[in-house]
Protein backbone atom coordinates (compact mmCIF):
# COMPACT_ATOMS: atom_id res chain seq x y z
CA UNK A 1 0.00 0.00 0.00
CA UNK A 2 1.98 3.49 -0.64
CA UNK A 3 0.34 4.80 2.64
CA UNK A 4 3.38 2.88 3.66
CA UNK A 5 6.20 3.29 1.96
CA UNK A 6 5.58 7.01 1.46
CA UNK A 7 5.86 7.42 5.16
CA UNK A 8 9.20 5.85 5.40
CA UNK A 9 10.89 7.43 2.19
CA UNK A 10 11.77 10.33 4.13
CA UNK A 11 13.44 8.13 6.84
CA UNK A 12 16.39 8.00 4.25
CA UNK A 13 16.85 11.66 4.75
CA UNK A 14 17.60 11.38 7.97
CA UNK A 15 20.46 8.59 7.01
CA UNK A 16 21.49 11.05 4.14
CA UNK A 17 22.18 14.27 6.52
CA UNK A 18 24.36 12.20 8.69
CA UNK A 19 26.73 11.46 5.58
CA UNK A 20 26.07 14.91 5.06
CA UNK A 21 27.31 16.55 8.27
CA UNK A 22 29.93 13.80 8.36
CA UNK A 23 31.51 15.11 5.18
CA UNK A 24 31.30 18.91 6.87
CA UNK A 25 29.21 20.07 3.48
CA UNK A 26 28.48 23.33 3.37
CA UNK A 27 24.81 24.00 3.57
CA UNK A 28 25.10 26.94 1.19
CA UNK A 29 26.49 24.91 -1.58
CA UNK A 30 23.54 22.77 -1.69
CA UNK A 31 21.28 24.24 -4.62
CA UNK A 32 17.66 25.77 -3.51
CA UNK A 33 16.12 23.42 -5.77
CA UNK A 34 16.84 20.17 -3.61
CA UNK A 35 18.25 18.29 -6.89
CA UNK A 36 21.60 17.35 -5.29
CA UNK A 37 19.55 16.01 -2.11
CA UNK A 38 16.64 13.98 -4.62
CA UNK A 39 20.42 12.90 -6.29
CA UNK A 40 21.98 11.01 -3.23
CA UNK A 41 18.96 9.82 -1.93
CA UNK A 42 17.86 7.82 -4.33
CA UNK A 43 21.39 5.58 -3.49
CA UNK A 44 20.40 5.06 -0.31
CA UNK A 45 17.94 2.32 0.69
CA UNK A 46 14.57 3.23 1.63
CA UNK A 47 12.49 1.86 4.57
CA UNK A 48 9.17 0.08 5.38
CA UNK A 49 7.35 0.08 8.08
CA UNK A 50 7.46 -3.63 9.96
CA UNK A 51 5.61 -5.25 13.08
CA UNK A 52 6.44 -3.44 15.91
CA UNK A 53 6.74 0.19 14.30
CA UNK A 54 10.18 -0.62 13.01
CA UNK A 55 11.48 0.42 9.67
CA UNK A 56 12.86 -2.85 8.65
CA UNK A 57 15.47 -2.59 5.39
CA UNK A 58 14.14 -3.13 2.06
CA UNK A 59 15.84 -6.15 -0.24
CA UNK A 60 20.01 -5.86 -1.04
CA UNK A 61 22.16 -4.97 0.84
CA UNK A 62 23.40 -1.79 2.99
CA UNK A 63 19.81 -1.45 4.38
CA UNK A 64 19.04 0.29 8.11
CA UNK A 65 16.80 -0.61 10.18
CA UNK A 66 15.33 2.54 12.26
CA UNK A 67 13.77 1.25 15.93
CA UNK A 68 11.11 3.79 16.73
CA UNK A 69 11.51 3.18 20.34
CA UNK A 70 14.78 4.82 20.38
CA UNK A 71 15.17 6.96 18.04
CA UNK A 72 13.44 10.14 18.74
CA UNK A 73 13.57 11.83 15.30
CA UNK A 74 11.95 9.22 13.74
CA UNK A 75 9.12 8.74 16.29
CA UNK A 76 7.98 12.41 16.14
CA UNK A 77 8.28 12.54 12.56
CA UNK A 78 5.77 9.49 12.60
CA UNK A 79 3.54 11.58 15.03
CA UNK A 80 3.82 14.48 12.86
CA UNK A 81 2.54 12.79 9.72
CA UNK A 82 -1.11 11.73 11.75
CA UNK A 83 -1.00 15.10 13.13
CA UNK A 84 -0.47 16.00 9.38
CA UNK A 85 -3.31 13.91 8.39
CA UNK A 86 -5.43 15.01 11.16
CA UNK A 87 -4.66 18.75 10.41
CA UNK A 88 -5.96 19.03 6.74
CA UNK A 89 -8.90 16.92 7.94
CA UNK A 90 -10.44 19.43 10.31
CA UNK A 91 -9.38 22.02 7.96
CA UNK A 92 -11.55 20.98 4.93
CA UNK A 93 -14.07 20.26 7.85
CA UNK A 94 -14.61 23.37 8.76
CA UNK A 95 -14.71 24.62 5.10
CA UNK A 96 -17.69 21.99 4.47
CA UNK A 97 -15.67 19.77 2.70
CA UNK A 98 -16.91 16.95 4.61
CA UNK A 99 -16.44 14.03 2.15
CA UNK A 100 -12.90 14.98 1.57
CA UNK A 101 -12.32 15.40 5.14
CA UNK A 102 -13.26 11.84 5.81
CA UNK A 103 -10.77 10.45 3.48
CA UNK A 104 -7.76 12.35 5.78
CA UNK A 105 -9.59 10.82 9.52
CA UNK A 106 -7.39 7.73 10.56
CA UNK A 107 -8.74 5.04 12.80
CA UNK A 108 -6.78 3.04 15.43
CA UNK A 109 -6.32 0.24 13.20
CA UNK A 110 -4.72 1.93 10.10
CA UNK A 111 -1.58 1.07 9.44
CA UNK A 112 0.02 4.18 10.33
CA UNK A 113 -1.16 4.01 13.91
CA UNK A 114 -1.42 0.55 14.47
CA UNK A 115 2.38 -0.22 13.97
CA UNK A 116 3.03 2.11 16.60
CA UNK A 117 1.55 0.48 19.59
CA UNK A 118 4.66 -1.54 20.58
CA UNK A 119 6.47 1.87 20.44
CA UNK A 120 4.12 3.58 22.95
CA UNK A 121 4.62 0.65 25.42
CA UNK A 122 8.42 0.53 24.83
CA UNK A 123 8.47 4.47 25.38
CA UNK A 124 5.95 4.30 28.46
CA UNK A 125 3.36 6.32 26.64
CA UNK A 126 -0.38 5.58 26.28
CA UNK A 127 -0.95 6.55 23.14
CA UNK A 128 -4.27 7.76 21.32
CA UNK A 129 -6.13 5.31 20.04
CA UNK A 130 -9.50 5.89 21.34
CA UNK A 131 -9.41 9.37 20.89
CA UNK A 132 -8.52 8.70 17.32
CA UNK A 133 -11.70 6.44 17.29
CA UNK A 134 -13.67 9.41 18.66
CA UNK A 135 -12.84 12.23 15.96
CA UNK A 136 -13.06 10.00 13.16
CA UNK A 137 -16.53 8.82 14.72
CA UNK A 138 -17.37 12.04 14.95
CA UNK A 139 -16.47 13.46 11.38
CA UNK A 140 -17.69 9.97 9.15
CA UNK A 141 -20.97 10.11 11.18
CA UNK A 142 -21.12 13.92 10.56
CA UNK A 143 -22.39 14.55 13.92
CA UNK A 144 -22.09 18.18 13.77
CA UNK A 145 -19.56 20.85 14.30
CA UNK A 146 -19.28 20.97 18.03
CA UNK A 147 -18.26 17.26 18.07
CA UNK A 148 -16.00 17.36 15.97
CA UNK A 149 -14.19 20.32 17.56
CA UNK A 150 -13.96 18.70 20.85
CA UNK A 151 -13.07 15.27 19.72
CA UNK A 152 -10.15 16.82 17.63
CA UNK A 153 -8.87 19.08 20.87
CA UNK A 154 -8.81 15.89 22.59
CA UNK A 155 -6.74 14.07 20.44
CA UNK A 156 -4.42 16.91 19.91
CA UNK A 157 -3.98 16.89 23.62
CA UNK A 158 -3.67 13.36 23.90
CA UNK A 159 -0.92 13.19 20.90
CA UNK A 160 1.25 16.13 22.44
CA UNK A 161 1.50 13.53 26.03
CA UNK A 162 2.63 10.96 23.35
CA UNK A 163 5.10 13.24 21.72
CA UNK A 164 6.47 14.19 25.14
CA UNK A 165 8.48 17.37 23.10
CA UNK A 166 9.38 19.41 26.10
CA UNK A 167 12.29 16.49 26.86
CA UNK A 168 13.72 16.10 22.96
CA UNK A 169 16.76 17.94 21.81
CA UNK A 170 16.47 20.91 19.22
CA UNK A 171 18.45 18.51 16.86
CA UNK A 172 15.77 15.96 16.80
CA UNK A 173 12.99 18.28 16.86
CA UNK A 174 14.14 19.74 13.85
CA UNK A 175 15.20 16.04 12.33
CA UNK A 176 11.77 14.99 12.60
CA UNK A 177 10.94 18.52 10.31
CA UNK A 178 12.84 17.83 7.52
CA UNK A 179 11.75 13.97 7.43
CA UNK A 180 7.73 15.72 7.63
CA UNK A 181 8.98 18.02 4.95
CA UNK A 182 10.63 15.25 2.56
CA UNK A 183 7.26 12.96 2.91
CA UNK A 184 5.64 16.44 2.16
CA UNK A 185 7.75 17.18 -1.39
CA UNK A 186 7.12 12.92 -2.15
CA UNK A 187 3.43 14.03 -1.71
CA UNK A 188 3.91 17.90 -3.34
CA UNK A 189 5.08 15.68 -6.82
CA UNK A 190 2.48 13.02 -7.22
CA UNK A 191 -0.65 15.62 -6.32
CA UNK A 192 0.66 18.03 -8.97
CA UNK A 193 2.14 17.72 -12.22
CA UNK A 194 2.99 20.70 -14.44
CA UNK A 195 0.98 23.23 -12.42
CA UNK A 196 -1.92 20.92 -13.00
CA UNK A 197 -3.96 18.84 -9.61
CA UNK A 198 -3.88 16.05 -10.33
CA UNK A 199 -4.60 14.07 -6.82
CA UNK A 200 -5.67 15.97 -4.34
CA UNK A 201 -5.49 13.94 -1.60
CA UNK A 202 -1.59 13.95 -1.78
CA UNK A 203 -2.01 17.45 -2.47
CA UNK A 204 -3.24 18.04 0.83
CA UNK A 205 -1.36 15.64 2.66
CA UNK A 206 1.67 17.80 1.86
CA UNK A 207 0.14 20.90 3.37
CA UNK A 208 -1.37 19.36 6.57
CA UNK A 209 2.46 18.18 6.96
CA UNK A 210 4.15 21.25 5.96
CA UNK A 211 1.74 22.92 8.58
CA UNK A 212 2.42 21.16 11.47
CA UNK A 213 6.31 21.16 11.05
CA UNK A 214 5.10 24.58 11.46
CA UNK A 215 3.39 24.49 14.55
CA UNK A 216 6.00 22.34 15.67
CA UNK A 217 8.79 24.80 16.27
CA UNK A 218 6.41 26.84 18.97
CA UNK A 219 6.53 23.35 21.21
CA UNK A 220 10.43 22.99 21.25
CA UNK A 221 11.28 23.87 24.84
CA UNK A 222 12.79 27.08 25.96
CA UNK A 223 16.13 25.71 26.58
CA UNK A 224 16.32 24.21 23.48
CA UNK A 225 14.83 27.15 21.49
CA UNK A 226 17.86 29.85 23.11
CA UNK A 227 20.41 26.12 22.31
CA UNK A 228 19.45 26.50 18.73
CA UNK A 229 18.09 30.01 18.26
CA UNK A 230 19.55 30.71 14.52
CA UNK A 231 18.46 27.29 13.36
CA UNK A 232 15.03 27.40 14.60
CA UNK A 233 14.32 30.73 13.12
CA UNK A 234 15.64 29.72 9.50
CA UNK A 235 13.72 26.86 10.23
CA UNK A 236 10.93 28.60 10.24
CA UNK A 237 11.53 31.31 7.73
CA UNK A 238 12.38 28.28 4.80
CA UNK A 239 8.62 26.71 6.26
CA UNK A 240 6.72 30.13 5.78
CA UNK A 241 8.29 30.22 2.37
CA UNK A 242 6.48 27.19 1.48
CA UNK A 243 3.19 28.39 2.25
CA UNK A 244 3.30 29.74 -1.34
CA UNK A 245 2.46 26.42 -2.47
CA UNK A 246 -1.19 25.70 -1.19
CA UNK A 247 -3.08 28.80 -2.14
CA UNK A 248 -5.99 26.94 -1.08
CA UNK A 249 -6.68 23.92 0.45
CA UNK A 250 -9.07 22.42 -2.43
CA UNK A 251 -7.40 24.63 -4.87
CA UNK A 252 -8.87 25.38 -8.36
CA UNK A 253 -6.81 26.06 -11.46
CA UNK A 254 -2.79 26.06 -12.35
CA UNK A 255 -0.69 26.67 -9.64
CA UNK A 256 3.14 27.48 -9.73
CA UNK A 257 4.23 25.25 -6.70
CA UNK A 258 6.77 22.46 -7.52
CA UNK A 259 7.85 20.16 -4.98
CA UNK A 260 11.26 21.14 -5.41
CA UNK A 261 11.07 23.99 -2.91
CA UNK A 262 10.19 21.36 -0.35
CA UNK A 263 13.18 19.21 -1.46
CA UNK A 264 15.44 21.91 -0.94
CA UNK A 265 13.62 22.74 2.45
CA UNK A 266 14.13 19.29 3.70
CA UNK A 267 18.05 19.53 3.08
CA UNK A 268 18.56 22.71 4.95
CA UNK A 269 16.49 21.82 7.76
CA UNK A 270 18.56 18.64 7.79
CA UNK A 271 21.68 20.38 8.01
CA UNK A 272 20.86 23.07 10.23
CA UNK A 273 19.65 19.68 12.74
CA UNK A 274 22.69 18.93 12.66
CA UNK A 275 24.97 22.02 13.68
CA UNK A 276 22.67 20.69 17.18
Amino acid sequence: MYEKRKIWLGVSSALLATSVASTEVDAKSLPSDGNQLVTAISSVSLLSVGEGGEGEAGEGEGGTNIDLAKDDAAFLAQLGLIRGHLWVGYKLYQEGHIDMAKTHMKHPEDELYAGLKPVFEARKVNGFANELQTLAKAVNEEKGEAAVKKAYRALQSRITQSEEIQVKSARDILLSISLMIRTAADEYAIGVKKGDVVNVHEYQDAFGFTEIAIERLDSISSEQQELAQDDIANTRQWLLELRELWPSVDPKGKLEGDASHLYGAAARIELAAMNN
